[in-house]
């Protein structure tokens, strides 16, 4: 059975204490027998260079270097988002922002399904949003293609409505209808869609019905561990059944958020 030791943090930002916080989660998980093999981090610097890029860039051999950048794009503030994996697992050259206003699934979907100005809608919407960055990772013969995201605000402007924390759920909209997620959630024996990320909704509101028949539910047959707003989740491809999530916890650091932590298994 595979396992993968997954580490997601909103740093809201780069500093020497929140570097200091995360080698100190990822150093007691290595005592623990549980070194880290996917460590990602959202609201990272604009570029690569900042404290946190450091301390990962200084973590050695052991881990596939550099650490890898991506851009947030859209919303406030101009973050990025951080990747870094360990030596046996490949892909980390692959992580970058991913623009789903440019998703061929997607705009087949927006151009079948809304009326022509909730098309314009959701094209200015997209255009200004908040993206997710995405890898290919893999391990051998198992492929486990990741998403991570810090999910935007609301409200949406096609459903017109936000959800209870203020998150957008036209984020999900489009996530869903995208050809990048039938990716993450595809067939394939021993494979695994992963997200871990920041998404703006506490656990509830992801298992739980949105009442909107356009937006059922906001990722459904997905499960995994969460902290508050943030999560590690898994989608099990057919036809093996759901992923276990043990060794789980969250780690207090500087910022919002707590540092979420746990061993996948499928």
């Amino acid at each position: 059975m595979p396992n993968l030791n997954v580490i997601t943090w909103n740093s809201t930002g780069e500093t020497a204490q929140g570097a200091a916080d995360l080698q100190a989660v990822i150093v007691y998980m290595a005592s623990q027998g549980l070194p880290p093999d996917v460590i990602v981090v959202q609201e990272a610097g604009a570029a690569p260079g900042g404290a946190i890029y450091q301390m990962l860039a200084g973590l050695g051999n052991a881990y596939n270097q550099p650490p890898a950048h991506a851009t947030e794009g859209g919303g406030p503030g101009g973050r990025g988002y951080l990747l870094i994996t360990r030596v046996p697992i490949a892909g980390q050259a692959t992580f970058g922002r991913y623009d789903l206003g440019n998703d061929a699934g997607l705009v087949a979907w927006i151009n079948a399904s809304l009326s022509l100005p909730a098309r314009g809608i959701a094209a200015n919407e997209l255009a200004a949003m908040r993206m997710p960055a995405i890898a290919s990772l893999s391990a051998g013969t198992v492929s486990m293609p990741f998403l991570t995201w810090h999910v935007p605000l609301g409200p949406g402007q096609v459903l017109g409505w936000r959800l209870a924390r203020g998150a957008n759920p036209d984020a999900f909209l489009f996530l869903q209808n995208s050809q990048m997620y039938q990716t993450l959630v595809g067939p394939g024996l021993n494979n695994l869609g992963i997200i871990a990320g920041d998404l703006n909704v506490p656990v509830a509101e992801l298992n739980n019905a949105t009442g909107d028949p356009r937006l059922p539910r906001l990722l459904p047959d997905w499960v995994g561990v969460s902290d508050d707003l943030d999560h590690i989740l898994g989608h099990p491809n057919a036809p093996q059944p759901d992923p276990a999530f043990s060794n789980a916890g969250h780690f207090p650091a500087t910022g919002q958020h707590d540092i979420l932590v746990s061993t996948v298994s499928w």
